[in-house]
């Protein structure tokens, strides 16, 4: 999931820049290693391996700034496009470990950056990597009997922490079910199968989607066919991750049947709650526009020529926060409020009336 943050030059060649250019101290230490930085999370990809024709997972080096992750988080990765650092939030798709972690990214659509990543990283790139983040971690008491309800892309902070739950030799016992369109586009499949069949964890592993093969299944989640498969489904505790349709229907019968605590993450574009709109004035570039209730400051700060820092577009990894003073109203949940120089994420709300933005 990521591209190169320089160049490919030898060291002769990041040296006679130093000698033409006003470097900083934070410079001269990437003169000789691009990953060492005083200030900064940097990686090193050490393998790229292609999961299916729109996903890959690269394997990450990080520095010594690096503080570690619990299984199920997230990270935030940042390269460089065409001269612009450009951030997006991934999942690690694997266990806590010393040394590495992996980022598994299945690419949506063209043109974007997890297409960028898909056809462009390569061994010795080198990105820069947030703190990890999340609250889609295990509790300190982990119960015996877990389910694990998973969709897409949402395979990926559950994988993680089914490979933690092996390396800790958790003698529970795990049900999970993954759901996609095609066998073909099921990422981290040879890694599922092995789980399911070889690993020392004791856990089943069932796949759904339109075209089974022996010991699959057909089509998608419902309440029928999980009551079929795990009959004592409603006393597990949960872990499920997905796109916003697959969980609506796992929480309905969550809360129709579901007697233990569930707990999900969504993968899901936004969906907005549009609102009045209204004038919108970015005070640090003195810009001023009017925008319509579904747009979100974000993306009237750029339609205005600005390029806020930014990562997610969901709300998630906070990176847009910005301060705005004004009525602003949040796309998600629809509800809106007055904030007084407050920090707001410009990714999820948009201006409800006249609003300022930092910016």
């Amino acid at each position: 999931m990521q591209t190169i943050i320089e160049p490919r030059r030898g060291w002769f060649g990041r040296l006679g820049q130093a000698l033409t250019s006003p470097f900083q101290p934070e410079d001269y230490l990437a003169l000789i290693n691009p990953v060492a930085s005083a200030r900064e999370i940097r990686a090193r990809v050490t393998g790229v391996h292609r999961e299916t024709g729109r996903a890959v997972s690269l394997t990450l080096r990080p520095n010594r700034l690096w503080p570690g992750f619990q299984a199920g988080q997230h990270v935030m990765l940042g390269i460089d496009v065409n001269g612009a650092r450009q951030w997006r939030c991934f999942s690690l798709s694997s266990a806590p470990q010393s040394g590495t972690l992996t980022v598994t990214v299945k690419c949506h659509r063209a043109g974007g950056v997890t297409e960028h990543l898909l056809e462009r990283a390569r061994p010795g790139d080198v990105v820069t990597l947030s703190e990890p983040a999340g609250e889609f971690l295990l509790p300190a008491r982990i119960p015996d009997r877990l389910l694990f309800l998973t969709a897409g892309s949402g395979i990926t902070p559950v994988h993680s922490i089914a490979r933690y739950l092996e390396n800790t030799s958790f003698d529970g016992q795990v049900e999970w079910l993954h759901f996609d369109r095609r066998y073909e586009d099921v990422i981290l499949l040879a890694s599922l199968r092995e789980l399911g069949r070889h690993s020392q964890l004791n856990a089943r592993v069932v796949l759904g989607h339109q075209d089974p093969l022996p010991g699959d299944e057909q089509g998608r989640f419902d309440a029928a066919l999980l009551a079929a498969l795990v009959p004592d489904a409603a006393d597990r505790q949960v872990y499920a991750c997905g796109p916003a349709g697959f969980l609506d229907a796992v929480s309905e019968w969550h809360r129709a049947e579901g007697r233990a605590p569930l707990l999900h993450e969504r993968f899901q574009p936004l969906t907005k709650n549009a609102g009045n709109g209204g004038q919108i004035r970015f005070s640090g570039s003195d810009l001023t526009t009017e925008a319509g209730g579904g747009e979100s400051l974000l993306e009237a700060a750029e339609r205005s020529g600005l390029n806020p820092a930014h990562g997610c577009r969901m709300g998630i990894c906070h990176t847009c926060r910005c301060p705005v003073r004004g009525s602003v109203r949040d796309l998600q949940t629809g509800e809106s409020r007055t904030v007084d120089n407050q920090l707001v994420r410009l990714c999820i709300h948009a201006a409800e009336g006249d609003v300022e933005v930092a910016l």
